[in-house]
């Protein structure tokens, strides 16, 4: 039995924002990123609680698909929910246990493609569903 993409991103959602919660080590920790000579200070729990958001926002999407009737491919929605996994363990990893963000100069681009995947990857699966159903 197979669970379902949007439930599999719910339960994802669900679990990553406990953990981020119970496992933050410091409330008053923050992150700095540098966006085109602009620093954004945001703080680790909040930042926990807007990526949980987006897995929620993308687990909705994936149930409006369903609703739909549109059928993708399960290979690219898999890897969709590995690059998610993936993504958020090294984000908590990195938020939680670094107290050092000088040393982490590749983090801002490892969020950037991190980001970049995720939206990417189901956006190709979108396309390929929809091409193919036309045919």
């Amino acid at each position: 039995m197979s669970i379902k993409a949007s439930y599999l991103f719910a339960i994802t959602t669900i679990v990553y924002f406990l953990i981020s919660v119970i496992f933050t080590a410091d409330l008053d920790s923050t992150v700095d990123l540098n966006i085109h000579d602009t620093y954004f200070v945001i703080s680790n729990l909040h930042l926990s609680i807007v990526t949980s958001f987006f897995v929620l926002l993308q687990g909705i999407l994936y149930l409006i698909i369903e609703k739909m009737k549109l059928k993708l491919y399960s290979l690219l929605i898999k890897l969709h929910f590995l690059f998610i996994v993936v993504f958020l363990s090294i984000l908590f990893i990195l938020l939680n246990f670094e107290s050092n963000y000088d040393s982490l100069k590749w983090f801002n681009i490892g969020i950037f493609i991190a980001f970049l995947g995720c939206i990417l990857i189901p956006t190709i699966n979108l396309i390929f569903s929809v091409v193919n159903r036309k045919k």
